[in-house]
């Protein structure tokens, strides 16, 4: 299944390959977040050698967060408050015979512990393609939506995540799907430093080359949806057609 608000799996993936050879080459995020920078590089490698063309992305960086501050504030390396937080970031997009079969996004925050990190939030952000014709009708839910809490990730689990922990999640629950705009890698991870800001990322996020990044995947993910919104919207011909109608699948 194609949609006329959502880009060419070509365009999708190309624009991501560029988010990762930002990231693996950015001084900020190597001399920071090296495991970001890290994964950025063998993913960038990984994705360029796929002979399906498909992408995947995992990682993480530790920040401090006041609201997860417990105890006496100590500052550490720099001045600033050492780490308490790790948020995860993940994608995935697979294709099958240069269609998508399946786009989605994780962002997960677990604290952080010198041992184990219990997980507090988890969140998917996804697109999806099948219309469940020839398979078992589930429930209709938006084609993009935000899920809570989702399945345990593989890399989570290697990590450290416990599945007793995402399990008190109550990720058996699908529901509710909540219509949202689609996500991107650099959307995500600018989403991540603005929910979860320092003095460092900050002056980041307003470099003009990453500030030129999120500009380029706005333009190639979003635009798209959200004139599809407004088209919907301001339809004079069909005005009985509301945004569910438009988006909702299954």
């Amino acid at each position: 299944m194609k949609f006329d608000f959502y880009p060419s799996a070509k365009d999708l993936i190309e624009s991501e390959l560029n988010v990762l050879n930002y990231l693996r080459n950015d001084t900020y995020i190597k001399e920071n977040h090296y495991h970001l920078a890290d994964a950025a590089n063998k993913y960038y490698a990984r994705s360029k050698a796929s002979h399906t063309g498909s992408f995947e992305f995992f990682s993480y960086f530790d920040m401090w967060h006041r609201p997860a501050h417990r105890g006496k504030l100590k500052l550490g390396r720099r001045g600033m408050p050492p780490p308490n937080l790790r948020l995860v970031v993940a994608s995935l997009i697979s294709l099958e015979k240069g269609m998508f079969q399946n786009v989605t996004y994780c962002l997960a925050v677990c604290r952080l512990r010198t041992k184990g990190f219990p997980l507090l939030r988890k969140f998917h952000f996804d697109i999806t393609f099948e219309s469940g014709q020839g398979k078992r009708q589930s429930q209709p839910h938006p084609s993009c939506h935000l899920q809570y809490c989702g399945e345990m990730l593989p890399a989570m689990a290697e990590m450290g995540v416990l599945q007793s922990q995402l399990n008190q999640l109550n990720p058996w629950l699908s529901e509710p799907r909540l219509f949202c705009s689609p996500m991107s890698l650099a959307l995500l991870v600018d989403m991540v430093f603005h929910e979860f800001p320092d003095e460092p990322s900050r002056k980041f996020r307003d470099t003009s080359e990453w500030k030129d990044l999120i500009r380029k995947q706005e333009t190639l993910v979003l635009r798209p949806f959200y004139e599809k919104c407004l088209d919907v919207i301001i339809d004079k011909h069909d005005q009985k057609r509301t945004l569910a109608d438009a988006f909702y699948i299954g």
